[in-house]
């Protein structure tokens, strides 16, 4: 068999290599991308699960919450910090799945569902406060939360 010969066989080898190499990584990208949405839900529903937990458990805890959510300005200053506290820790990670969406890592069906947390909060006046944080941690589109939940779906992609 002549070199040449020899040359053209490693070529298509080599050729029929990248291609699996590619279809390889194109499965693991795939598997990669259901597996970061799966665990951004079970975050979220370990969230809901904790604070629907806390609630029914903890009589002190619940009554903070309902006080926090009706009468958050007549508090004084160290149950305002408390309240404003949990508000961001139910905000951020709402915000972040709505950067999330943006960078297409969670579907439309589970944007819906993060957009009607986000309305449930935004009535909690402790979680209301909250909402002032992203003037400051968060890109531009999602500065003006009132806005981007009232805007049609394309807002949310910069």
């Amino acid at each position: 068999m002549p070199l040449q010969e020899m040359y053209y066989i490693a070529e298509m080898i080599v050729g029929l290599a990248v291609i699996i190499s590619i279809v390889f990584v194109a499965i693991e990208l795939r598997q990669n991308t259901y597996l970061l949405r799966r665990s951004m839900q079970d975050e979220r529903q370990k969230r809901q699960n904790w604070y629907l937990e806390t609630i029914c458990t903890d009589t002190s805890f619940r009554e903070f919450v309902l006080r926090a959510g009706d009468e958050y300005d007549e508090m004084v200053h160290e149950e305002r910090l408390r309240g404003w506290a949990l508000g961001t820790r139910l905000i951020t990670p709402l915000l972040n799945e709505l950067v999330a969406y943006n960078d297409g890592k969670i579907s439309k069906d589970e944007l819906i569902a993060v957009e009607q947390n986000i309305r449930r909060a935004k009535r909690r006046k402790h979680s209301a406060a909250a909402m002032r944080l992203p003037k400051l941690h968060f890109p531009r589109v999602y500065r003006n939360i009132g806005r981007v939940l009232k805007a049609p779906r394309r807002m949310f992609q910069v």
